[in-house]
């Protein structure tokens, strides 16, 4: 496991469980309402610039601001995933293309932006995380489920706690 997609990425800073689980092919709802809103934002938000560049299929960049690397968010609720998931992509570019980019992140319904910079630190922080992922991602069987307040707008509410509802 050399480098894994930014989601499962994103999703592991919140839950393991749903990182394991996209790791491994298994999907959420993809008609979610979560989902379905954040493909919106996506959508309709900065439709002048250029949009979603894939490398090595792998990494899809949602879009360039100038020489950023640019991240849509729907909200800045999962602000430090997010900021780490681009951090990550910024990683990946330097290390694998070796092309040094900044990044920002755009949290179009809140009219914010949040430049993101590949420090030494934040890169020693990817690494770090990175090195944490393996053993949970290539477990045999996913990590039990744990109560967390994203649990409520989560596309995989019913797989977790089907048994609950």
């Amino acid at each position: 496991m050399k480098f894994i997609s930014p989601y499962i990425f994103q999703a592991f800073l919140t839950c393991y469980r749903e990182a394991w689980l996209e790791y491994h092919s298994i999907h959420s709802d993809q008609d979610h309402e979560s989902l379905a809103l954040g493909r919106l934002v996506h959508e309709t938000s900065y439709q002048r610039d250029r949009k979603e560049i894939f490398v090595d299929r792998l990494l899809k960049i949602d879009l360039f601001r100038g020489e950023l690397v640019a991240e849509v968010k729907k909200s800045s609720r999962h602000i430090e995933a997010a900021r780490l998931q681009l951090a990550y992509y910024l990683y990946y570019l330097k290390h694998e293309k070796g092309l040094e980019f900044e990044g920002v992140l755009l949290f179009p319904k809140e009219r914010k932006t949040e430049k993101v910079k590949l420090t030494p630190e934040l890169e020693s922080k990817v690494e770090s995380i990175l090195e944490s992922m393996k053993p949970v991602l290539m477990a045999g069987h996913p990590p039990p489920a744990r109560r967390i307040k994203y649990c409520r707008s989560c596309s995989f509410l019913e797989y977790c706690w089907a048994d609950e509802e």
